[in-house]
């Protein structure tokens, strides 16, 4: 039995400790009466840096830091059964140092006064220390995978998101909760799905510690998106896989600057061909032209055979022209027209070839007030090849849709929509480049020379198509050019 230290000299106390020592209770490293120390035991108070006549008569309370109070008033005092539960406090040494204790006791009254009998008390500093560490490691980690500048998730082996980041729900337009209710694959082009499977499986089996593919996503606006994925697998100790860890980044802007690079350099290398070819051809040709047509009106025989003749050097004489376009640019002259009257204007003057294509090209304008900075010349060569293109579509005639109407933020929109065989998605991407074309016998250069004019325009092209259902332009123009004129 330990040795009792300096006691209170009332009665009450006294006899509450006599009535523990007759009842067996006092084999503890502590006594509390109210929250007194009545008794101690020597370890308790080098654990405080006290001797133990040094400890007795101290209010507790004074020993426990002030965020640890509340939990030991309940502890003490609260309403739970004589054997109380384990409690964890904070405490302060006498040299002002903290410490983390565990606390295990009983309580009794006696003669209607509380005493606590703590029968077990272990220093779980180190123990806290550690937990801090690994919760600031932890807490560390989740703050790097959230913040972090590229997309990450953790993914089931099952598909499902464990876990996504802020970037992550960026790239894909979407919330924390909605991948979350979704399998990772859901977010996938449906072309991209069978090469992301068959990479995740060589993971699993351990054919592959890691892969990088670079792929097509689906954003939650419907949009396809171009994603580098690096992906890994993560095991437990004893091999088993328990998640994949997915990083994300969007690459679908540096895309669309390669792709801008690469048709900038094969566009300057067209300019210089062109320069070339055209000087060097238009001479002859001009020769080949103008024979052919003695021949047609001094010869009778095989007139049919001279038409031809003369229906192909025109198109070689229209492709020079495209050419030369290439190679000495129109200069842009901004002054206000409207918008209107232009597109009207090309309707009518395409409105013969249409009917000898048996194709209908019905108009509708749905503004008033359509008055634009802009190269009206241009402008209507622009509508002239959409409206070519949109009737070579048709051989076997159709209806050709075109329409004005105001756009967002001060612009307008001409939507040029055709019934035509329409074109594979894998080709829009191509559409303006040089010798590219949906067509047969077309080189390209009229939709380059297109894309070209609405760029100088600040305006965009969006193509949309179905095969066998046709073909929709839209061309999106400022309102203002924004310079002075």
């Amino acid at each position: 039995m330990y040795e009792i230290g300096m006691m209170d000299d009332k009665k009450e106390g006294l006899a509450g400790l006599l009535f523990l020592l007759q009842e067996g209770l006092l084999s503890p490293f502590v006594v509390l009466e109210e929250s007194k120390l009545l008794s101690v035991h020597h370890d308790f108070a080098r654990i405080f840096g006290y001797s133990r006549e040094e400890l007795i008569g101290k209010d507790f309370f004074e020993m426990v830091d002030t965020d640890s109070h509340e939990a030991l008033r309940m502890w003490l005092f609260g309403r739970f059964p004589d054997d109380l539960n384990l409690l964890e406090i904070k405490i302060e040494s006498s040299e002002g140092a903290s410490r983390y204790i565990e606390l295990y006791g009983t309580r009794r009254v006696v003669k209607n006064r509380r005493y606590c009998i703590i029968s077990k008390v272990t220093d779980i500093t180190d123990r806290k220390l550690e937990e801090k560490a690994a919760r600031e490691i932890q807490e560390r980690f989740r703050a790097a995978f959230h913040y972090a500048a590229v997309g990450m998730a953790l993914v089931g082996v099952n598909g499902r998101f464990i876990e996504v980041n802020y970037a992550m729900c960026e790239i894909l337009g979407a919330s924390e909760e909605e991948l979350q209710q979704s399998l990772y694959q859901d977010w996938l082009h449906p072309d991209e799905t069978e090469l992301y499977l068959d990479s995740c499986t060589r993971l699993l089996i351990g054919e592959i510690a890691s892969y990088e593919l670079e792929q097509r996503y689906r954003h939650v606006s419907g949009r396809t998106i171009w994603v580098l994925l690096s992906a890994t697998l993560v095991r437990d100790e004893l091999g088993k896989p328990l998640y994949y860890i997915m990083q994300l980044q969007d690459t679908t802007e540096r895309r669309k600057a390669e792709e801008l690079l690469r048709k900038s350099d094969k566009l300057s290398a067209v300019g210089q061909l062109a320069a070339g070819v055209a000087h060097e051809v238009r001479n002859p040709l001009t020769v080949l032209k103008g024979f052919t047509q003695m021949l047609l009106s001094t010869n009778e025989e095989h007139q049919q055979y001279y038409r031809m003749m003369l229906s192909e050097v025109d198109r070689i004489e229209a492709i020079i022209g495209e050419f030369l376009l290439l190679a000495k640019p129109q200069e842009t002259k901004f002054n206000l027209h409207s918008l209107g009257e232009i597109v009207h204007d090309v309707v009518a003057l395409m409105e013969t070839k249409a009917v000898m294509n048996n194709v209908e090209i019905v108009y509708q304008c749905h503004t008033d007030n359509s008055i634009i900075e802009c190269d009206a010349n241009q402008l209507k060569q622009v509508y002239i090849n959409m409206l070519q293109n949109a009737v070579d579509a048709m051989p076997r005639g159709g209806q050709v849709s075109v329409e004005l109407s105001e756009a967002a933020e001060g612009n307008y929109m001409v939507r040029i929509a055709d019934q035509g065989c329409g074109i594979p998605e894998e080709r829009i991407a191509r559409l303006g480049e040089p010798f590219y074309s949906s067509k047969e016998k077309g080189t390209g250069l009229g939709l380059m020379v297109s894309y070209q004019i609405i760029g100088k325009h600040k305006g965009r092209i969006y193509v949309s198509s179905r095969l066998n259902e046709g073909t929709t332009f839209e061309i999106i123009l400022p309102a203002r050019q924004n310079i002075t004129t």
